[in-house]
């Protein structure tokens, strides 16, 4: 029993796991004119990771108030957009900022954790055993043999785990100025936290609240 107990904690061990994030943002000496509420974002990622990117983006703005739109739905990557073109049409949508956010990510990686044997015994022992006893003083001496069967079988056991690195630049729709810039980096471990969702709502999440820490967006009230 306690071989099975123990293949239980190492399994368990291996789904379970935690998700770190870490990030360091900068914005400019100079403040957008009103806090920003509206953002086109571009995300360049492998396509799952853009997606969920731009669907955690837009979650996280909610909680926010800022609406947060697909850049590539505004301008489809289908030909070149001139300067005055892009302009026209971010102030016609009444798009304040224009995020764009480089991803960086090591796919799902596995850890060797070591091997579970288990199984079960079976077999007798034989033996002699003689006593001595001297004064208030006693002493065993046994020798015998063990003979049985041992199945067993062996289980490598994997903990999977997970990193992604992110650089992002808010820039002014209008001018063209940077407005913020920040890097950050996800690192997750265990099967229920290294999916492309958890990175991308962690990645957004950390970059909405520094917004918010730094008067880019509405803070909380």
């Amino acid at each position: 029993m306690r071989l099975n107990l123990t293949a239980v904690a190492a399994l368990a061990f291996a789904v379970s796991g935690c998700v770190t994030t870490s990030m360091q943002g900068y914005a400019d000496k100079v403040p957008p004119s009103q806090p920003i509420a509206h953002v086109a974002a571009l995300v360049t990622a492998p396509l799952p990771l853009a997606q969920s990117m731009q669907a955690s983006l837009a979650d996280e703005g909610a909680k926010m108030h800022v609406a947060v739109d697909d850049a590539l739905t505004i301008f489809p990557p289908t030909r070149q957009y001139t300067d005055a073109e892009i302009k026209h049409e971010l102030k016609d949508r009444g798009v304040d900022a224009v995020l764009v956010v480089n991803v960086g990510d090591s796919g799902v990686t596995q850890q060797y954790l070591g091997t579970i044997l288990s199984g079960g015994y079976s077999g007798s022992t034989t033996g002699l055993a003689t006593v001595n006893t001297y004064g208030g003083m006693s002493t065993i001496n046994y020798q015998g043999m063990s003979t049985g069967t041992l199945n067993a079988s062996a289980m490598p056991i994997y903990r999977p785990s997970r990193e992604t690195t992110f650089s992002a630049k808010l820039l002014d729709a209008l001018t063209g100025r940077i407005l913020w810039v920040g890097n950050g980096q996800i690192e997750a471990s265990g099967k229920l936290f290294v999916g492309t969702d958890t990175s991308a709502s962690k990645a957004a999440g950390a970059i909405l609240a520094d917004w918010q820490t730094k008067g880019i967006v509405v803070p909380p009230t």
